[in-house]
């Protein structure tokens, strides 16, 4: 029996939806199921947890190393301790005593170099992370709650965090530029750079991301490595003193110095001038002088080091520990 011809165009039409539907449905209705289906099951996390791999280098050179991998000779994954050293996976320290005589009185001084593998490794702290009131704690107790391989005094900064520029482990607490006194800069890239007043502004140093901004001073060396002639800081201050200051060799090499002085029985100090040109001698490329006086103190792995010519609590230290270390 012959169809229609109206019949086969209702048929054409019929088959042709029928084609349709099933197109729609496996292009765009079972995708839109399957993705529900993995979103009920596994979510996705909130925060991506592996960093994506690097991006190539434009030039095609390799990657910059990192500072563990420069200065893998001088860490261990296994950590070893000895008198005056200590080798980590992060974090190594070697501290060295000097005697010597300096201008006809006989010196002491220690000098800890230091190695670090991440910027967090070298820290400030004050107890309780209050820099409101200037709170003191003997230096030992200072070193133990910080979880410190070795410490130094700081830079009499809770006594001051209400004013000036003032930034410690990467949080900025005030950001005035300040008048009279040189300042110290860590950044974040390991750098560590001295400025006079007028010689920076708050602002290029924030946009720089500093991990550490000291405001005690002077700065001891110039663009070149070498001693300063002249020290912004009292006529009193450059006589011989206790001493605690702060040097910088390269993006993770570093130095603690903390000098005796007042003493009877010997440690007579150093002058701003003579500590200069320790840091220079040593090749560091910036030097920064801190605290000093009675507070001028080394703790290293748990002792002392110099003799104190008083006893005076720390209002903050500067310290060195291994990351994972957090008081």
């Amino acid at each position: 029996m012959k169809k229609s011809v109206p019949f086969m165009i209702i048929q054409d039409v019929l088959l042709t939806g029928l084609i349709l539907c099933v197109f729609a449905f496996f292009h765009h209705v079972q995708p839109r199921l399957s993705a529900l289906s993995r979103s009920q099951s596994s979510p996705t996390p909130a925060v991506q947890t592996q960093a994506p791999a690097p991006e190539p280098t434009q030039d095609g050179e390799p990657e910059a190393e990192t500072w563990g991998e420069r200065f893998a000779e001088h860490f261990s994954e296994e950590i070893q301790t000895g008198e005056n050293f200590y080798k980590g996976p992060n974090v190594s320290v070697t501290v060295e005593t000097v005697e010597q005589e300096l201008d006809g009185h006989f010196q002491r001084w220690y000098v800890a170099d230091i190695y670090v593998a991440d910027i967090s490794c070298l820290a400030s702290y004050v107890e309780n992370d209050s820099y409101e009131s200037y709170v003191t704690t003997p230096a030992l107790e200072l070193a133990e709650l910080a979880g410190a391989i070795v410490s130094i005094n700081g830079d009499y900064c809770n006594a001051q965090a209400q004013s000036g520029f003032f930034v410690r482990n990467g949080t900025v607490y005030q950001q005035e530029e300040l008048p009279r006194c040189d300042i110290a800069v860590l950044y974040t890239d390991g750098s560590l750079e001295t400025y006079a007043p007028g010689e920076y502004t708050v602002e290029e140093i924030l946009e720089r991301q500093p991990w550490q901004v000291w405001k005690f001073g002077p700065e001891l060396l110039d663009g070149a490595g070498q001693p300063l002639e002249s020290f912004n800081t009292s006529s009193a201050i450059e006589e011989a003193n206790p001493r605690s200051a702060l040097g910088y060799y390269e993006p993770g090499h570093y130095c603690f110095v903390v000098s005796e002085g007042r003493l009877r029985d010997g440690g007579y100090g150093l002058t701003m001038a003579e500590l200069a040109q320790i840091f220079s001698d040593l090749g560091c490329k910036s030097a920064y002088n801190l605290d000093g006086g009675d507070s001028a103190c080394m703790v290293f792995q748990g002792e002392v080091c110099n003799i104190r010519s008083g006893q005076r609590e720390l209002g903050d230290i500067l310290l060195i520990r291994e990351p994972e270390v957090q008081p």
